[in-house]
Order: C-alpha cells, then structure tokens, then sequence
C-alpha cells in the first residue's frame, strides 16, 4: 500500500503536524504543497538538495525550485492527477536548481493526499538527486562506443577514455602508466598544457599511483593539502590536490595505473566514480592482455611458417618450399625476360664420411654448407635441401655466367673450409649441374636438365661444374 494512502481523509490541519514527523529523516527530498503549489512542508533532506533554510522555502511557490520556471507545471494542479494511477508510474525526472544556482536531474515522484471530500489537499513530491547517475550511464554509453569502435587503434582508444575521464571526474590531467620497480613511464596522456609526452619517465616512488599501485585497487582524495597525502613527495613537487587512481592488471599481474589529476581540489568522489575509474582501468588492462595474446599467436604462426618451410638440420629452405618459389620465378623471369638460373649440388663421396667419421660428421659437412652458402649468397637468392646432401640453388636475374662464377666461388670456400671431424682434415667436395632457364620451361623441366648435368659432373670425375645440355653455347 503506498505510503501517502495511510494519510487519505486526514484533514489538512491534521496533516501540517504529522508530515514534518513522519518525513524529517527520510533519505530522499520531500516537499509538500497544495493545491495552488504553495509550499507546505519540506524535510531536512530537501533543505540538503536545493540548499536553502525551511523558512526560505514554505509558502514560496514550487517553481523557484524548477532550473526554468516554465516547467513549474510539471508538478501538478487541483484535479490533474489521475487518483486511481499507480504513484510508481509517475516518475519522472525533472530539472532543478539549487540555491546555489547549480542545476541538477532529480528524479520525482509525486503523489496526493486527498480529503474525506476525494479533494487534493496537499500533494507530496519525493525528489532523489540522479544527476551523477544520469552522467555515469552516459559516460558508460560512450565507453561503450569507444571500447567497440573498429575505427580507432588501441593508442586512440585509450586516448579517448582518458578524455572521456577528465571531463567526467573534472580532473583535467589524465595518464596511462606503466611501472617497472622504481621507474614510473607515462605511455599515454592528456594534458591541457602538453607538458607530458609518452616515454616521460620519473621515480616511481614520487608519484600519486605509488599509493595505488602497491595496494592494488583504486584510491582517490579530492583535496590533498587538507589530507595526510600533502607531505607525499607529488603534491611537494607539482601541487596536484585532486586525483584518481586504478591500478591495471594484465593477466593477473600489475602492470601500471590509469590516474586523473587536477592542480585544483574537486569534490569528494563518489562510489561510481571509483567504480567508473576501476571499468576504465580493467578495459585498459584485458586490452593488452589480449594484444600479448594476439602478439604471442602472430609470432607462433610464423615459427610454425618457419618451421613448415625449413629444414631443420641446415636452417635452408626445404623441398616443398622450394617447388613454390621455382613455379614464381619461373612466372617472374617469362613475364619480365630476366635469366633465371637454377644450379643442383651434390656432396662427393658422402657415404665414406659418414662409413669413416660417423653421421654426425656427416650433418656437420651439411651444416657447414649451408654457412657458407648464407655467408655468400644474395638476399634474393634461395637455397634448399633437395634431398639426402643434394641442395637446389635458384639464382634470380642471373646469367650463366655470372652463376658459373658464383658456384665456382662456393665451391672453392667449401673445399679451402677447415673441416676435421674427428680430428683429421677432409676435404669437401661437390658435383654441380647448373641450367638456364629457358621460355619453354617449367619446374620440372628446368630440375630435370640441372640433374642431368650435376649427374655428367658426377661421372666425369667428381669436383665440377657442368652445363645443362644446350645452355653451353649460351654460356
């Protein structure tokens, strides 16, 4: 049963000494008024809100309350109530001034008392100040916007909660820190005089967040050179009263703080203000959480990239990425007319090094190629193991002789290297067949004549390079 029922067909004399009791300590604002919207009664939590002495607010008229007069019909009349609706239907939320001249949400509930007549006698307006509720859910709405946006970076997003919190705390100096032992380094920041930069760094022990940062959590004081916080080595060195606070976690362990500051005291912080501070502090933190996240599966899928185009003993490119690269530069060199040279090298005489010295001399000689091959060749030049201690060699905008040159030169480093397994010198060794890309080519082809000559290289007496049939004359 609604609270205003109780006092239906009470008389109006009657009235005047029980509401001021029964309202005196209600946690809401409660003003009465007649018919004629005279003020009748206020309670001290009226008086709180709009700032004025009862005496200066019964038997004014309703309206000095309303932040514009012309909405003073918004309470009602004699006769505008519907008398059968439910009171909880009628809230709304109106716009008041203080005495102070401070405007602000109220939201309202009014509701009659009615004579034995069933004529309004007084009507009782029940005002809850909602104005820092009303700019919390606004501010919510808009970090909403900001935190979802596909058109903002991770910088610029953090960029706008800053500025979302300085015009929402009042506190013009916003910062995004990262703290590792006693260095404290601004990484983001909004600063009306752009005094501080990303990458500023400073003892971390000197700054506000040393408080909230080494417990964790939030902390907020809105007038520090009235609080024990005035002999903190921060407010000493800039004079900042007013500041708030939230410590960011990624992943469970801190990693630096989201603050606020002003040079001017503020008014104390609310509970949805902290709760506010520590929502843009966790936003802040599950965002790098998940960049680490992201960054971690980027890196392991280029090691598994690596690692599926890779041989693993020698560190060159294996078979099936070699067969790729063959097929494009084969594209490359017939849509441009650039020589392509291809070049097969086989070990000579491997099996004995591995039958005499072991196979781990074995991977060593393959490992030792594959140095010197890094240490000559150009960036757009691609080496493989082929197969066994066979190596594929593909040489982009490389004539014969230019590749002769080169495999000669490699050649020569591989058989000068000092290589003594077990402690006694060998000598290595490699049959090359070398071939020229010609219009007609494809992988196979171009393989197929390189093979054929590194076989000729073979059976001619080992230690050589030999030309793929028909590119002699060419070379």
């Amino acid at each position: 049963m609604p609270l205003t029922s109780v006092f239906q067909g009470t008389s109006l004399s009657a009235l005047g000494g029980v509401l001021p009791f029964v309202f005196a300590n209600m946690d809401v604002a409660v003003i009465a008024a007649d018919s004629e919207q005279r003020i009748v009664m206020v309670n001290r939590k009226a008086c709180e809100i709009f700032g004025y002495d009862e005496a200066e607010l019964v038997g004014q008229k309703t309206r000095m309350l309303h932040a514009d007069p012309d909405e003073a019909t918004d309470f009602p009349s004699a006769g505008s109530i519907d008398t059968e609706a439910d009171p909880g239907d009628e809230t709304v939320v109106v716009h008041y001034r203080r005495k102070s001249g401070h405007a602000f949400d109220g939201e309202t509930l009014i509701s009659p008392i009615d004579s034995p007549e069933q004529e309004h006698l007084v009507f009782l307006t029940f005002i809850r100040d909602v104005t820092h509720r009303l700019v919390t859910e606004q501010t919510l709405s808009q970090l909403h916007a900001i935190t979802t946006s596909r058109e903002l970076n991770f910088d610029e997003r953090v960029d706008a909660i800053l500025r979302l919190g300085t015009e929402h705390f009042g506190l013009p100096i916003g910062i995004f820190s990262h703290i590792e032992g006693d260095t404290y380094t601004i990484v983001r920041a909004i600063d009306p005089d752009n005094a501080l930069h990303p990458g500023m760094t400073f003892r971390f022990a000197e700054t506000y967040c040393s408080q909230v940062f080494n417990v964790g959590d939030v902390r907020g004081f809105y007038h520090a050179s009235k609080s024990d916080i005035r002999t903190h080595p921060c407010y000493i060195n800039f004079q900042l009263e007013a500041y708030l606070g939230a410590t960011i976690f990624v992943d469970g362990e801190r990693y630096g703080t989201l603050n606020f500051s002003s040079p001017e005291p503020t008014s104390p912080f609310s509970n949805q203000d902290i709760e506010l501070v520590r929502l843009f502090a966790q936003w802040v933190g599950h965002e790098l959480a998940r960049r680490e996240d992201m960054q971690k599966l980027e890196q392991a899928r280029m090691e598994l990239e690596v690692l599926a185009r890779t041989d693993s003993l020698t560190g060159l490119f294996n078979r099936r990425y070699m067969e790729e690269r063959l097929n494009a530069e084969l594209d490359r060199s017939r849509r441009y007319g650039n020589a392509l040279a291809v070049a097969l090298l086989d070990f000579d005489h491997f099996k004995a090094i591995n039958d005499k010295h072991g196979h781990a001399a074995g991977d060593a000689a393959l490992e030792l190629f594959a140095d010197t091959v890094r240490e000559l060749t150009r960036t757009t030049d691609i080496t493989a193991r082929w197969g066994g201690e066979e190596f594929l060699m593909l040489l982009p905008e490389t004539d014969l002789e230019g590749a002769q040159n080169f495999l000669e030169r490699l050649a020569d480093n591989l058989r000068a290297a000092d290589f003594a397994p077990t402690g006694k010198p060998v000598e290595l060794t490699m049959s090359i067949g070398l071939a020229l890309a010609h219009s007609d080519d494809d992988r196979d082809t171009l393989v197929n004549r390189a093979d054929e000559a590194m076989y000729r290289a073979k059976t001619g007496g080992r230690d050589r390079i030999c030309l793929a049939v028909g590119d002699e004359v060419a070379g």
